[in-house]
């Protein structure tokens, strides 16, 4: 899998965490911390190729043709501290 807009080191990951660990009430997702968060979400992003299924329609809306596709590459979209908010194909 190609990843467009991969950073050796994004900003987010200078913040540090602050959960306690071992503590149920100050660890993310209960208590805010953002490096747990934007960790979560780059986990998010997919690591391999994967397919996704298209259904082709007629002007009148109805289905003529299913057809299956591999996704190769991405493209990230970054937030203010080069946080991933989602990706494109």
């Amino acid at each position: 899998m190609k990843i467009n807009g991969l950073k050796k080191r994004a900003l987010w990951e200078n913040i540090e965490c602050c959960c306690i660990k071992g503590d149920i009430e100050h660890t993310y997702p209960l208590s805010e911390c953002n490096h747990c968060k934007f960790m979560e979400c780059w986990k998010s992003v997919p690591q391999k190729d994967f397919k996704v299924n298209n259904d082709i329609v007629d002007k009148n809306g109805k289905v003529t043709k299913k057809q299956s596709k591999t996704v190769k590459e991405i493209t990230l979209v970054r937030g203010s501290v080069e946080d991933i908010i989602g990706w494109t194909f």
